[in-house]
């Protein structure tokens, strides 16, 4: 009853799916590109159903300790005017309290929770894989073989192994670019009091996560290529702030020239079937919804626990196991792509007139209001939680 799984990249996904699979009794092997993981990161929002399913997981201690502070956000002008001052408790009074981290620092606490139960491969790739009636053969970067009953790709947006062996996929240019970094300076700004910029096809978000550390988000619409922008991000990020007040834009040079930081282009993965023979795709790698979804982490989560819950329930039949992942998955993935769009559209204006529009509405909205808008588009339905398929 028990398979030898490969999981093809440790990041959220690959590392979640490890831990469900590995408490299963299925020998699982893991392999990664970097040479080791690393605490640093940009930060994310584990939020809503992400967070019940780390609880599952019995990892919400390690989950805490690692996490930030939030306790206000406060979204405003370019010129300080607030527009919404949202209080987290209160916000999610009705959900699992979101938990803010660095993707680094979740990465530690799902890699410490199965480091001993599963054999990992740092500094190395797929290459190959040759399916066979009963099997697949997979030829690995440091030259070894495996053999394996099934392999999980989540290797993130850019996976090379979905580009080589999934035909049935198309990638969405978001034309977003973000900038996700952390800055070691004291301050006196108040911890877990967050701050929001709303401009015209910009947004930018500043975190005071402990009292020597800044965390700073950037998104800033574009049009180029990524290889263009990771040569002029810097001077993207500069020219588009430079009329902000002197404190952010000493943030930025100091981001920029102290801190460490990571530049991507958005982007989103669509294909109407996740599955292509013994290969699975999991997380970004497969549905990607953009980090203006405000749920990427919560979903590549929840995607690998679906896909262990099937396996359990069927690890003979692996081929309708997966195939069940799929059918719940396609209207979830929607769903948050379908977000990502909107909040997009809500929260980096594409012109004058949409901006005010938008500052005019958040800031007339009711709590209430407000409440809807942020967390009903981050909650599932009941049989999405319990894995009911229609």
């Amino acid at each position: 009853m028990k398979k030898h799984i490969l999981i093809t990249g440790a990041g959220i996904a690959g590392l979640t799916a490890a831990n469900f699979l590995a408490q299963q009794g299925h020998r699982v092997t893991l392999v990664d590109r970097t040479p080791a993981f690393s605490k640093a990161g940009f930060l994310i929002s584990l939020k809503s159903f992400g967070v019940k399913i780390m609880d599952e997981l019995g990892l919400t201690p390690a989950l805490k300790a690692a996490s930030s502070p939030s306790e206000t956000v406060d979204f405003v002008e370019t010129d300080e005017t607030i527009i919404q001052s949202i209080a987290y408790d209160k916000m999610n009074e009705n959900i699992e309290r979101s938990v803010l981290i660095s993707r680094g620092g979740l990465h530690q606490v799902l890699y410490e929770a199965i480091k001993n139960e599963v054999h990992i491969l740092f500094d190395t790739t797929l290459v190959q894989v040759n399916e066979k009636e009963d099997y697949a053969e997979v030829e690995l970067s440091n030259g070894s073989t495996l053999y394996v009953d099934l392999i999980i790709v989540s290797e993130g947006l850019r996976s090379a192994t979905r580009q080589q062996y999934f035909d049935n996929v198309q990638f969405e240019d978001f034309n977003m670019l973000y900038v996700g970094g952390r800055l070691k300076q004291y301050h006196h700004k108040k911890v877990g009091a967050f701050k929001i910029y709303i401009d015209v096809d910009k947004m930018l978000s500043i975190y005071p996560i402990a009292e020597d550390e800044i965390a700073i988000q950037c998104y800033i619409r574009s049009f180029e290529d990524l290889n263009s922008l990771r040569k002029s991000a810097p001077h993207m990020l500069k020219n588009a702030f430079g009329n902000y007040n002197a404190e952010v834009n000493q943030l930025l040079d100091s981001l920029l020239d102290e801190g460490l930081f990571f530049i991507d282009k958005m982007g989103m993965v669509h294909t109407s079937n996740l599955v292509n023979g013994r290969m699975v795709l999991l997380g970004d790698a497969g549905y990607c919804p953009t980090a203006l979804s405000g749920m990427g982490a919560s979903l590549s989560i929840y995607g690998a626990k679906a896909l262990a819950h099937y396996l359990a329930l069927a690890p003979d039949d692996l081929p309708s196991a997966c195939q069940k992942y799929n059918q719940l998955m396609q209207p979830v993935i929607s769903k948050f792509q379908s977000n990502a769009k909107n909040n997009a559209l809500s929260f980096l204006p594409e012109n004058a007139f949409h901006l005010e529009q938008f500052v005019a509405n958040f800031r007339n909205a009711s709590f209430s209001d407000v409440q809807k808008i942020m967390t009903d588009p981050i909650v599932l339905t009941k049989d999405q939680e319990n894995f009911i398929l229609d």
